[in-house]
């Protein structure tokens, strides 16, 4: 049990540093550093205005702004979900299944179907 208690400690604590980071990224907004040397923008150029326009419900723009982190936000928020819960509960993560591994090559190939697309409409 107090393993259990430990781990939901980590837990909370993971997700509350990541709860602050968010929030801190809203108002500092970086910049980003591949598009500051290379001029082209990754898949998560973007980001933290498309979260911002989120935030006054501007869906329409939150989706021109990056529509790739639009949708894989929520998904990855799932995963981790899931995730905390099999690591509260001692269980493997999913990562080890084989499908787990195809689902983020093909996310990975789909962010970088996304970057080329969108640098060349820029073009």
């Amino acid at each position: 049990m107090q393993d259990k208690k430990r781990r939901i400690f980590y837990v909370g604590a993971v997700a509350g540093m990541l709860v602050v980071l968010g929030v801190a990224l809203l108002f500092i907004q970086p910049p980003c550093l591949i598009h500051a040397v290379t001029g082209l923008q990754c898949p998560g150029c973007g980001t933290t205005r498309m979260l911002s326009a989120l935030l006054r419900l501007d869906f329409a723009g939150a989706f021109q702004l990056n529509a790739f982190m639009l949708f894989f936000l929520p998904g990855c928020g799932v995963w981790l979900l899931l995730e905390a819960v099999r690591y509260v509960r001692g269980e493997k993560p999913l990562l080890y299944r084989r499908w787990a591994v195809v689902l983020w090559g093909a996310v990975f190939c789909v962010a970088l179907v996304f970057a080329v697309w969108r640098n060349l409409a820029a073009a």
